[in-house]
């Protein structure tokens, strides 16, 4: 007699990604509940069970969900309004005075955007660095957003709590004025209320919804966040079985502080650990290298944004070979213009080959692991996602392969991420739960359009209101 499950998949092309990073031709899973009972052939899997839903998976590639683990969602509703700037003009000019006048509706607004394009592109699990999270409502708004629309979330909860006076003059000379942030200090929160703040949240959506919704403390960068920050921070990771996220070394001018780099400062501090994920890490030396793989530190890397803002080529290949946990990130959705691993995966792969001239500095197989079981384990969760596995969670996609770019198909990690666009992704399963089925997505209704033009308006509410741009008049922007 065969067991029931919810869900068989099978017919398929299965790239497991478990240990062995087993491939199955004709190939099947069962999923019961939100995890995944039996992985093997299809034979066998539809031998051993039945399901109520079957899905045909014939001609389709089925893989591990994507792991993004270093995004910021809201920023969506600013996209196309950061062109040309490096990172503090972009922070100072754009992102923070465009993100104070967002409202809970545009949170709510901003986040099911950025669900209906990750989930499209076959990213199921997001860690998103919420800048604008001392707005307690605009905080619940987007985590409430995750709960409904079924994605898995880290909400890293941001702050800052200081301004570095190497970087305070620099930052006051670029800042425009009418934009309503008139200085450095006015995006400075006090350390004790942030925290409070964060503790909070923790306490109230950490490990919601059966563990799929997580919330972390995420200092800002070792250089706006004080020391006491810090240590706190980390204390919070440690104390809810956690992590913490922060940017590390991103741009040139964040290469040092203190006569030592933020890296160096960090380890003197006690900071560095298992639990801290550190995004960019661009403006990494040989030594700090060295303490990530002495302490494990992860990392995420996020080539487009650094592409994007001129900040540099990351490291990557020499930290992977050290054995350095590096998962790979689409950042903001306005230094980046979309939300698509597979453009990350594929940049990524050119753009360490560019820097060390060798072309197999970092093999496709890497790239499509730290896209799914690296993404994982950059997180703390390789247990139970970013492979398919028995016992693991049910977060799956199928890639549709009926599609001239892929052809001839002759290697699979290949052509994920040299020949795949991201559109191809036909179902995403998140937690056992379909979310989109044949390209439509399920948590939204049958017209997307009215999303699409409710974002727009957003979007240029928010830019007047901030004076970012004038976005009635062609190619006319307001300020550099």
């Amino acid at each position: 007699m065969r067991s029931t499950a919810d869900i068989l998949i099978k017919g398929g092309t299965v790239l497991t990604m478990d240990p062995t990073r087993k491939m199955i031709n004709d190939g099947a899973l069962a999923i019961s509940g939100n995890k995944i009972e039996a992985v093997g052939t299809s034979a066998d899997i539809t031998t051993r069970f039945e399901a109520s839903k079957v899905i045909d998976a014939r001609g389709k590639l089925v893989m591990p969900g994507l792991v993004n683990p270093h995004t910021h969602v809201l920023q969506v509703l600013l996209r196309g309004l950061a062109h040309d700037r490096e990172l503090y003009p972009f922070l100072f000019n754009v992102l923070f005075p465009g993100l104070s006048q967002y409202t809970p509706d545009d949170a709510r607004l901003a986040a099911t955007l950025y669900c209906a394009e990750a989930i499209r592109s076959g990213i199921t699990t997001i860690v998103d660095n919420g800048d604008q999270g001392r707005d307690d409502a605009l905080a619940v708004a987007t985590i409430d957003t995750y709960r409904q629309v079924g994605i898995r979330a880290v909400y890293a909860r941001m702050f800052n709590d200081t301004v570095p006076d190497h970087l305070a003059k620099h930052i006051e000379t670029i800042m425009h004025k009418e934009s309503g942030v008139n200085h450095p200090a006015d995006v400075i929160e006090d350390t004790e209320e942030a925290l409070s703040q964060i503790e909070s949240l923790i306490q109230r959506f950490h490990m919601a919804d059966n563990g799929r919704i997580r919330v972390w403390a995420s200092p800002f960068t070792a250089q706006f966040t004080t020391e006491k920050g810090l240590i706190r921070s980390a204390e919070l990771a440690e104390k809810y079985n956690s992590m913490t996220a922060i940017h590390l070394a991103e741009s040139h001018l964040d290469a040092s502080m203190y006569g030592m780099t933020p890296t160096e400062y960090l380890h003197s501090i006690g900071f560095l650990s298992p639990r801290i994920l550190a995004a960019h890490c661009v403006w990494l030396t040989e030594k700090d290298i060295r303490l990530f793989q002495i302490h494990d530190v992860k990392a995420a890397h996020n080539v487009i944004c650094n592409h994007y803002i001129a900040s540099g080529v990351a490291p990557v290949a020499k930290m992977t070979a050290l054995g350095i946990t590096v998962g790979l990130g689409t950042d903001d959705a306005n230094v980046n213009d979309s939300v698509n691993m597979f453009q990350s995966m594929k940049i990524a792969a050119l753009a360490q080959r560019a820097k060390y001239l060798d072309a197999s500095v970092l093999t496709t197989e890497k790239v499509v692991e730290m896209a799914t079981i690296d993404g994982a384990r950059s997180i703390g969760m390789e247990s139970e996602i970013g492979s398919l596995e028995p016992g693991k969670k049910a977060d799956v996609i199928l890639i549709d392969l009926n599609h001239p770019q892929f052809w001839p198909l002759n290697n699979i990690p290949s052509a994920l991420v040299f020949q795949a666009y991201g559109s191809e992704v036909e179902t995403t399963i998140v937690d056992g739960r379909i979310l989109m089925e044949d390209r439509k997505l399920n948590f939204l209704g049958t017209d997307e359009t009215f999303l699409y033009q409710q974002a727009q308006k957003a979007s240029i509410d928010i830019a007047t209101k901030a004076r970012l741009t004038d976005l009635t008049r062609g190619w006319r922007r307001l300020g550099s």
